[in-house]
């Protein structure tokens, strides 16, 4: 049976059921959204153990089923996503991942799996603290995005395809975060807060450079010549040069008219990148997502009576950051 409960300040859906006691699991029916423990990597075991209460839920077993519910809602509603297009069935997460390395120690990373077709968190040390990824709504959005671009673009994993990647989940990460604020004046713009380095932001889309990154073509990071995409220079530097793209995203998101209203709502931005995105392909870079998105905003504006300052808009992001046609 579905239950909706308030606690944390997040609403939520869970299941309970009678065995022979009232137990709840953190599972929503209607959005296909669970979230398991997952302690030992063992093959069979996968995706782990419900996340039961009795005893009463942990803050950040709430935060991750959540998080990954309001991202369900972003893209099931918002995207009106048709999952036979090809698109994500569910959201299943496990959470406090161990590492199968024989020490069964903390997992310090978050991914997507492309073989489980789930998302995992593990920890964070911040501050001599571990501190689970999922409680982060944006981190949470960014990892099912790399679904949502594994089922459609299926954008190749390196260089600048790898970042393009990157950018997309960042966007839709910082889409899920603010989606509750009309007001995009007071947006945050960091992804992963207090888990970058210091306690930090991982990334910044406003301020890229503030996190490490490029926020022109300029200072887009090459392979040596020679050199091959591998695991130590980041897949060709996918998650640096991704700031370059995010400032795009950034700039789109906030242009505003002669009156200083916003041009562009949440909503619309989804739509519009979420359009752009199930037109690219395994191989597509910055100028192929440029290019989409314009295509997509001719006809998502066609009626707007203010369609071509708002194209001017879109060409203007991206030559602000030197991202060409």
């Amino acid at each position: 049976m579905q239950r909706q409960e308030t606690a944390y300040n997040r609403s939520f859906f869970y299941e309970e059921e009678e065995n022979p006691h009232l137990i709840r699991y953190l599972a929503d029916t209607a959005l296909n959204v669970r979230t398991y423990y997952f302690n030992v990597r063992i093959d069979n075991v996968f995706p782990g153990r419900d996340i039961v209460n009795p005893p009463n839920w942990l803050p950040q077993s709430v935060s991750a089923h959540a998080n990954a519910s309001d991202t369900a809602k972003l893209f099931k509603v918002v995207l009106e996503q048709n999952p036979t297009e090809g698109t994500i069935e569910r959201y299943v997460s496990s959470i406090h991942c161990i590492e199968d390395n024989g020490n069964h120690s903390e997992c310090y990373d978050c991914w997507w799996s492309k073989d489980y077709q789930q998302a995992f968190f593990g920890q964070c040390l911040v501050n001599g603290e571990f501190r689970c990824y999922a409680i982060a709504q944006d981190i949470v959005a960014h990892e099912f995005c790399h679904a949502l671009t594994s089922w459609t673009a299926k954008l190749e994993y390196v260089a600048q395809s790898g970042a393009l990647d990157e950018s997309y989940a960042d966007i839709f990460g910082i889409l899920v975060a603010n989606f509750h604020e009309p007001d995009i004046s007071r947006w945050n713009w960091k992804i992963g807060h207090g888990f970058g380095e210091n306690g930090d932001a991982i990334r910044d889309l406003s301020t890229p450079t503030r996190c490490a990154q490029p926020k022109h073509m300029d200072n887009y990071r090459q392979l040596s010549p020679g050199e091959r995409p591998r695991w130590d220079n980041d897949w060709g530097y996918v998650h640096h040069n991704s700031g370059i793209h995010n400032k795009a995203a950034y700039n789109l998101l906030t242009s505003q008219d002669e009156q200083g209203n916003y041009l562009f709502t949440a909503e619309i931005v989804a739509v519009l990148f979420y359009q752009a995105l199930i037109r690219l392909g395994e191989h597509s870079g910055f100028s192929d997502s440029r290019r989409a998105i314009m295509q997509v905003a001719k006809t998502l504006f066609r009626r707007d009576p203010i369609r071509d300052q708002k194209l001017q808009a879109i060409k203007r992001a991206f030559d602000l950051v030197g991202i060409s046609e």
